[in-house]
């Protein structure tokens, strides 16, 4: 994966995040969802990313 890509992914996570905080969704299941979501999306992200360094340093 490009940088672009991750830049992609951290920007997704952080939005769906901000969209979690803001609860627009009357129902709060759905609003923990786009947190616990956009969260695992951030860790993704950094594993993916270390998993790749290490690959290239190997």
């Amino acid at each position: 994966m490009s940088s672009k890509m991750y830049q992609r992914m951290i920007a997704a996570a952080i939005l769906i995040i901000v969209i979690g905080i803001s609860r627009p969704f009357p129902m709060q299941w759905a609003n923990t969802l786009c947190l616990i979501l956009g969260a695992a999306l951030i860790v993704l992200t950094i594993i993916i990313g270390q998993h790749k360094s290490n690959q290239e340093h190997v």
